[in-house]
Parts: structure tokens; sequence; C-alpha cells
């Protein structure tokens, strides 16, 4: 039987129709795979990084106080009474050795001049006397005993007479009858100052005024007895201050009390800090953050690294440049821009670590 021309025609046609349509699909699947792909250009603007284990850095933060360093600080008090006639001086100023920063009216300060002079008359004498105690003594007209007794009496008077001078060293007579002037013993800022005009002070009391040199203070931070373990001499410590947000000052814990604060049931751990710019005021409170490396070992990501969406934590995941896909992962900890990942992903993974919320919400919105 013989197949009708037209039909033949029709199979051809058929038959090229069907080729037509299947080359127009495997090409459109082609063609959306390939809208689907990353360029080089866009996957590198992902930053794709490799998962690897690093050793787990655990932080502890210490709350903690700036203090005056014990050992740059003078506190002046006075060896004799009377009233303060003038002060030239405030909290907080600057100050140079030997700056006058008052004035006292006091009866004492003239009499231990006056006692100056008397000694310094009787020390002549006494020089004298033993100079003729000792060519009595040399000539055997004098006994040893007496020339003793010469030598001891000469010294009694140098001594009290250094005393006495040295308590005027810390000050200087005024123009003003009875007036004299407080100066500076050092250098330094005045960080504690109780001088008032017309106060009336009395000798030995409180300390008028402190001089602290501010180049170096000491942080005393708080340590729990639950820390102790934790916490090291040595550890290297990076300290913030509110008033500063984003500076840390960076230094190392160089000493830990044995003995409690009964106060405060702690321990206080030592940072010594400089201080040339004079950022760090005593009394501010600090926050300080110390890190111990662990033997765990798991991946360390940036936190732009990590997605939080609905509760959980998401990475991308990088297969090859048509495929990135979202996946769930367990923290172990995370700081302030670290995480570190428990499970959820293995070494050798390629990951998004760069606009990584953005190709997220991109895989998300095309499901």
């Amino acid at each position: 039987m013989k197949t009708k021309p037209y039909l033949i025609t029709l199979l051809i046609i058929s038959f090229f129709s069907f080729i037509s349509c299947k080359n127009n699909t495997e090409n459109e699947e082609i063609q959306e795979k390939n809208q689907n792909c990353l360029t080089a250009k866009q996957l590198d603007s992902l930053n794709p990084i490799l998962v690897e284990p690093s050793p787990v850095v655990e932080k502890l933060r210490l709350n903690g106080k700036v203090a005056y360093n014990p050992n740059a600080v003078v506190n002046y008090v006075s060896l004799v009474s009377g009233i303060i006639s003038n002060t030239f001086v405030s909290l907080g100023d600057k100050v140079e050795k030997n700056q006058v920063l008052a004035e006292i009216k006091s009866v004492e300060l003239n009499e231990m001049q006056t006692q100056v002079k008397q000694l310094q008359a009787k020390l002549k004498v006494a020089q004298k006397e033993l100079e003729s105690k000792e060519n009595f003594y040399e000539d055997k007209i004098s006994s040893e005993r007496e020339l003793i007794a010469a030598q001891s009496e000469k010294e009694n008077i140098e001594s009290e007479l250094e005393k006495l001078q040295n308590n005027l060293q810390m000050y200087s007579s005024s123009k003003e009858k009875n007036v004299f002037q407080i100066k500076a013993p050092r250098s330094g800022y005045v960080v504690d100052n109780k001088l008032v005009a017309g106060m009336q002070i009395g000798a030995e009391g409180e300390p008028l005024f402190t001089i602290s040199d501010m180049d170096e203070v000491w942080i005393n931070m708080n340590v729990y007895a639950t820390n102790l373990n934790f916490v090291k001499q040595g550890m290297p410590i990076d300290i913030k201050i509110n008033s500063y947000p984003g500076k840390i000052f960076e230094g190392e814990i160089s000493n830990i009390s044995h003995v409690m604060d009964p106060d405060e049931n702690v321990l206080k751990a030592r940072v010594v800090l400089e201080n040339k710019e004079l950022l760090l005021k005593p009394g501010l409170q600090v926050e300080g953050i110390v890190k111990s490396e662990t033997d765990l070992k798991m991946p360390r990501l940036s936190d732009k690294a990590v997605v939080y969406h609905n509760d959980k934590y998401y990475v991308v995941v990088i297969e090859d440049e048509c495929n990135l896909y979202e996946r769930e992962v367990e923290l172990y900890s995370q700081d302030e821009h670290t995480m570190y990942i428990k499970n959820g992903l293995d070494p050798g993974e390629k990951i998004v670590s760069r606009n990584t919320l953005l190709e997220f919400e991109h895989i998300i919105s095309s499901k």
C-alpha cells in the first residue's frame, strides 16, 4: 500500500516541529540556569571563604575602675596648725614643683624660724666647744668622757636643727608677718583639694591636697571567685570606656591580689597603663576583656558571614557559581564580631562572607 505524499510531508513537518520544540525547551532551561549563575566578578563580591577549624578563644568580661598610681602620689599634710589665708589652685589644676598653692597664717611657723636661728647660734658654740675639748684631749688636759659629751651635744643640736629646717622647707616666708606659703612638693595634677580660704588646720591632720603624676594610671579590675581559674597574671586585656566608644586601651594583668576585698567580695587584678593623653581619669568605670585559648577547634566566622532568621542561624554555602543555598548552623559561642560554629559546617566547604544577608534573602525569595 502506497503512502500518500501529503501524509509523508505531514510526518516530516511534525518531526521537525518536535525537534524544534525540544531544542527551544533545552535552550530555555540552559538560559534560565545561566541566569541563576554568578559571574566571576559577582562571586568575588561575596568574598567566598573556606571553612577551617580554629582554636576556640573564650572571652571573659570584667568591670573595674581607673585609679591613681600610688607610687606617683603625694599627700600634703601640714606639720603646723594655722589658718589658710589664700588659695591659688583648684581641683584638677596642673602644678609645677615649688609652685605656690596657698598661704597660711601660723604662729608656730614663726616660732620655728626663731628656734632655727637659736639652734644655729647654739651649734656655733657647740662646734667651738668641741674643738676646744679635742685640743685639751690631745694635750691630756681633758678626759675622753668630756670629749664624747661635747661631740654628743653638737650632734643633738644638728639633729634638732635638721628636723626644723626640713619642716620649714615645706613653707616659704611671705612679705606679710606670720604668713607662709605652701608650695607644691612635686609636679603633677591636683587630684584632691581641701584648701579653703579661712579654714583652720591642725598639725598632722587630714591631707590638705593630693598631687599625682597622671602619666601612668592603675586599672583595678574585679575578679570574682568563680573566674579565678580563667584570669591569670600576665594575660593581655583590652580596656573599654564608655566615654570613648570604639577605642581600646591594650594592657596586661600585672598583679592579682591574694586577699579578697571585704567590701566588694572580689579579688583585685591590676593593669598599669600609660596615660600620656590624659584620657584615663581616676574614678572612671571601665570594662576589661580577657581572652584564653582552649583545646577546642571549631570554624571561626565573622558575624558578617552568619544570618539570624526566625530564631535560627544560617550561612550561605557555595557549591559552584550556579549553586548557592542556605544552611542552618548551630553556634557554640559568639562575641561582638566573632562566632564559633558547633554544628552545620565541614572543613573545606566554601561559604559567603560578604553581603550574606542580601544573598540569603535572594535564595529564600527564589523558592
